[in-house]
């Protein structure tokens, strides 16, 4: 596929996650496709490995992301934008917060076949933490 392509493939992955379509999203992704968080270890939920593992995840909502800049080539799509959730959701190595907040992010898909093969989201954990109050901004002044 070329660039234009696998522009259109990412924007209507874009549009199926604002309109909360769980089958079209799972749809758009390859059977063994690969998300990672970029810094997060696999065992604190930084990579999420096959469609069904990815969907589920997306079900349980992770706010909105308004796309600021998408651009592409015949493998790579690379999306820029502003997330903002309602609460910091956490996991079993992370307690979550009741919180909003809010951070940039640069989400890098590699396209195979015409669909989402592997994603790797990169974003400054550090802001949100600092936000939700998981980490106190005070002590890293010092």
């Amino acid at each position: 596929m070329g660039a234009e392509e696998n522009l259109r493939l990412i924007e209507q992955l874009q549009e199926a996650a604002r309109e909360n379509d769980y089958d079209r999203y799972g749809e758009l992704l390859a059977d063994e496709a690969v998300f990672r968080v970029a810094g997060v270890p696999a065992g604190m939920g930084g990579v999420l490995t096959g469609r069904q593992a990815i969907v589920d995840q997306f079900r349980q909502g992770a706010g909105t992301f308004d796309v600021k800049k998408m651009f592409g080539d015949d493998e790579h799509v690379c999306v820029v934008g502003k997330v903002t959730a309602e609460r910091f959701p956490g996991n079993q190595a992370l307690r979550g917060a009741d919180r909003p907040y809010s951070t940039y992010e640069c989400i890098v898909y590699r396209v195979e076949d015409g669909k989402v093969a592997e994603s790797t989201a990169y974003l400054n954990w550090l802001d949100p933490y600092v936000q939700v109050g998981l980490v106190d901004a005070s002590a890293l002044t010092r």
